[in-house]
Protein backbone atom coordinates (compact mmCIF):
# COMPACT_ATOMS: atom_id res chain seq x y z
CA UNK A 1 0.00 0.00 0.00
CA UNK A 2 1.33 3.44 -0.93
CA UNK A 3 2.16 5.87 1.89
CA UNK A 4 3.30 9.46 1.89
CA UNK A 5 4.63 11.87 4.53
CA UNK A 6 3.02 15.31 4.42
CA UNK A 7 3.23 18.45 6.54
CA UNK A 8 0.72 19.15 9.26
CA UNK A 9 0.19 21.89 11.81
CA UNK A 10 0.40 20.96 15.46
CA UNK A 11 -1.40 23.18 17.96
CA UNK A 12 0.54 23.80 21.18
CA UNK A 13 -1.50 24.62 24.25
CA UNK A 14 -0.14 25.58 27.66
CA UNK A 15 -1.55 24.86 31.08
CA UNK A 16 -1.15 28.29 32.66
CA UNK A 17 1.17 28.57 35.67
CA UNK A 18 2.73 31.59 37.37
CA UNK A 19 6.06 30.65 35.75
CA UNK A 20 4.47 30.59 32.28
CA UNK A 21 2.79 33.95 32.81
CA UNK A 22 6.03 35.49 34.06
CA UNK A 23 8.20 34.02 31.28
CA UNK A 24 5.74 34.82 28.50
CA UNK A 25 5.29 38.41 29.69
CA UNK A 26 9.09 38.85 29.77
CA UNK A 27 9.31 37.59 26.19
CA UNK A 28 6.46 39.84 25.07
CA UNK A 29 8.08 42.84 26.77
CA UNK A 30 11.36 42.13 24.94
CA UNK A 31 9.49 42.01 21.65
CA UNK A 32 7.62 45.25 22.49
CA UNK A 33 10.92 46.96 23.32
CA UNK A 34 12.49 45.76 20.05
CA UNK A 35 9.49 47.03 18.06
CA UNK A 36 9.59 50.38 19.89
CA UNK A 37 13.31 50.74 19.17
CA UNK A 38 12.78 49.89 15.51
CA UNK A 39 9.91 52.38 15.23
CA UNK A 40 12.06 55.10 16.84
CA UNK A 41 14.91 54.27 14.46
CA UNK A 42 12.54 54.52 11.50
CA UNK A 43 11.29 57.92 12.70
CA UNK A 44 14.88 59.06 12.96
CA UNK A 45 15.64 57.70 9.48
CA UNK A 46 12.63 59.50 8.07
CA UNK A 47 13.68 62.79 9.65
CA UNK A 48 17.21 62.33 8.33
CA UNK A 49 15.88 61.53 4.85
CA UNK A 50 13.73 64.67 4.85
CA UNK A 51 16.74 66.81 5.76
CA UNK A 52 19.08 65.14 3.29
CA UNK A 53 16.54 65.14 0.45
CA UNK A 54 16.52 68.91 0.16
CA UNK A 55 19.10 68.83 -2.64
CA UNK A 56 17.89 65.69 -4.43
CA UNK A 57 16.20 66.37 -7.74
CA UNK A 58 14.38 63.03 -8.03
CA UNK A 59 11.41 63.84 -5.78
CA UNK A 60 9.48 60.68 -6.66
CA UNK A 61 12.38 58.51 -5.44
CA UNK A 62 12.52 60.40 -2.15
CA UNK A 63 8.74 60.16 -1.72
CA UNK A 64 8.80 56.40 -2.33
CA UNK A 65 11.54 56.02 0.30
CA UNK A 66 9.52 58.11 2.75
CA UNK A 67 6.43 55.98 2.08
CA UNK A 68 8.34 52.72 2.63
CA UNK A 69 9.87 53.98 5.88
CA UNK A 70 6.49 55.24 7.10
CA UNK A 71 4.82 51.94 6.18
CA UNK A 72 7.41 49.96 8.12
CA UNK A 73 7.08 52.31 11.11
CA UNK A 74 3.31 51.78 11.10
CA UNK A 75 3.81 48.02 10.95
CA UNK A 76 6.08 48.18 13.98
CA UNK A 77 3.57 50.29 15.89
CA UNK A 78 0.81 47.81 14.96
CA UNK A 79 2.99 44.98 16.22
CA UNK A 80 3.53 46.85 19.49
CA UNK A 81 -0.23 47.20 19.94
CA UNK A 82 -0.77 43.51 19.22
CA UNK A 83 1.95 42.49 21.69
CA UNK A 84 0.54 44.80 24.37
CA UNK A 85 -2.85 43.18 23.81
CA UNK A 86 -1.30 39.76 24.36
CA UNK A 87 0.26 41.02 27.60
CA UNK A 88 -3.17 42.14 28.81
CA UNK A 89 -4.61 38.76 27.78
CA UNK A 90 -1.92 36.95 29.78
CA UNK A 91 -2.72 39.04 32.86
CA UNK A 92 -6.34 37.88 32.69
CA UNK A 93 -5.49 34.17 32.57
CA UNK A 94 -6.07 32.10 35.68
CA UNK A 95 -3.71 29.42 36.92
CA UNK A 96 -4.75 26.12 35.38
CA UNK A 97 -6.39 27.68 32.28
CA UNK A 98 -5.58 26.10 28.93
CA UNK A 99 -4.02 28.74 26.66
CA UNK A 100 -3.44 28.31 22.92
CA UNK A 101 0.22 29.25 22.68
CA UNK A 102 1.57 28.57 19.19
CA UNK A 103 1.52 26.36 16.13
CA UNK A 104 4.34 24.01 15.15
CA UNK A 105 4.91 22.28 11.86
CA UNK A 106 5.24 18.52 11.79
CA UNK A 107 4.62 15.67 9.43
CA UNK A 108 2.21 12.78 9.30
CA UNK A 109 2.15 9.59 7.29
CA UNK A 110 -0.91 9.07 5.12
CA UNK A 111 -1.91 6.03 3.15
CA UNK A 112 -4.60 5.07 0.71
CA UNK A 113 -7.95 4.88 2.46
CA UNK A 114 -7.09 7.49 5.15
CA UNK A 115 -9.31 10.51 5.68
CA UNK A 116 -6.86 13.25 4.64
CA UNK A 117 -8.41 16.07 6.69
CA UNK A 118 -8.51 13.95 9.85
CA UNK A 119 -4.84 13.13 9.36
CA UNK A 120 -3.59 16.68 8.81
CA UNK A 121 -5.75 18.50 11.37
CA UNK A 122 -6.31 18.05 15.05
CA UNK A 123 -2.79 17.25 16.26
CA UNK A 124 -2.20 18.91 19.61
CA UNK A 125 0.47 19.07 22.29
CA UNK A 126 -0.31 20.26 25.82
CA UNK A 127 2.59 21.50 27.94
CA UNK A 128 3.03 22.71 31.49
CA UNK A 129 6.18 24.65 32.39
CA UNK A 130 7.69 23.48 29.06
CA UNK A 131 7.08 19.79 29.85
CA UNK A 132 4.84 17.83 27.49
CA UNK A 133 1.77 16.66 29.38
CA UNK A 134 -0.14 15.11 26.49
CA UNK A 135 -0.01 14.51 22.75
CA UNK A 136 -3.15 14.11 20.71
CA UNK A 137 -2.79 12.87 17.17
CA UNK A 138 -5.42 13.21 14.49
Amino acid sequence: MNTLRIKQNILVKVIVTEKFKEDYKKELNKQIEAAENKAKGLKSSLAKLVIESAGIKNASYVESLKARIEEERMLQEGLMGELKGKTTEIDKLKIGDLFTYTMLEGSVEVKEGDNLWQKVTGAEIVIKDNIIISIKES
